[in-house]
């Protein structure tokens, strides 16, 4: 318990700063946290790391995650998923002339973990990129959700969600941080409405957001369970690894960027 502590508070003795600061201090953060948590799920899929195929996937993650404001220095017609199926393809012909080092099944973890987590993590970036509170806010319904499904789960949960993937989960502990997240993101909006958005538009952001942190912490679950481990990594004594820590987050920022401008933002 005191190395989980202790683990917790100098984690965010640096997370929460360098969210403060922004700019280019913050996404190197990122940056790190992102090549960490490739690195994991290869370790989880016991795919060599370093390996060509490993580094050819590392830097195909890389170029998701580059903020915006990088890609409008290259040429027009180069998107992140043309850079994106780059990668692929260097993998897929690899593959055809080496079938001896990987195979289909290694291409696609390498090119899912590469867009799972390059795409999520650069959504970090670009919601920091609007401003502190977007992040805040988003942070504060992944938090919200969290402790209201653990405590309401703890003391009233009976009805199992996905028992397959995470027995101890529940219903009653599911609805639980929708409602927390529903409440901890009024109160930041209380203080500070960046969004100008309603109480309604708000209820709609906390149902599919809470909704989809679950479901992120699940997928990280039955990923786990697929390559039969309990943590993604041992970066964090106590915690775990970045993907533990960081798996509702991958889920529900795309989904909180495409709805935003929707509501009013």
């Amino acid at each position: 318990m005191t190395q989980r502590v202790i683990s917790a508070v100098v984690a965010l003795a640096i997370f929460i700063p360098l969210l403060f600061v922004g700019g280019r201090p913050f996404d190197l953060m990122v940056a790190l946290i992102a090549m960490v948590a490739y690195y994991e799920i290869l370790q989880m899929a016991k795919i060599p790391f370093p390996s060509w195929r490993g580094i050819i996937g590392l830097i195909t993650m890389m170029l998701q995650l580059l903020p915006s404001y990088y890609l409008a220095l290259l040429p027009q017609e180069i998107d992140y998923m043309t850079l994106y199926f780059a990668g692929l393809a260097m993998l897929l012909i690899i593959m055809v002339f080496k079938p001896e080092d990987i195979n289909f099944e290694q291409v696609g973890v390498i090119s899912l973990a590469a867009l799972y987590v390059g795409r999520g993590f650069h959504l970090l970036i670009e919601t920091r990129l609007m401003g502190l509170l977007p992040v805040i806010y988003v942070l504060i319904i992944i938090w919200g959700n969290d402790t209201f499904a653990y405590l309401v789960g703890r003391q009233i949960g009976r009805t199992p969600l996905a028992p397959k993937v995470s027995p101890n989960k529940t219903i009653e502990g599911s609805l639980g941080g929708i409602i927390g997240a529903f409440i901890c993101s009024s109160i930041v909006l209380y203080f500070n409405n960046i969004f100008g958005i309603s109480i309604m538009d708000n209820l709609i952001l906390a149902l599919i957001l809470g909704f989809l942190g679950q479901m992120g912490d699940l997928v990280e679950s039955s990923l786990k369970r697929t390559y039969e481990v309990k943590d993604s990594g041992n970066i964090m004594p106590g915690h775990g690894g970045f993907l533990d820590r960081f798996d509702s987050l991958l889920m529900v920022l795309p989904m909180f960027y495409f709805l935003i401008p929707f509501l009013g933002a």
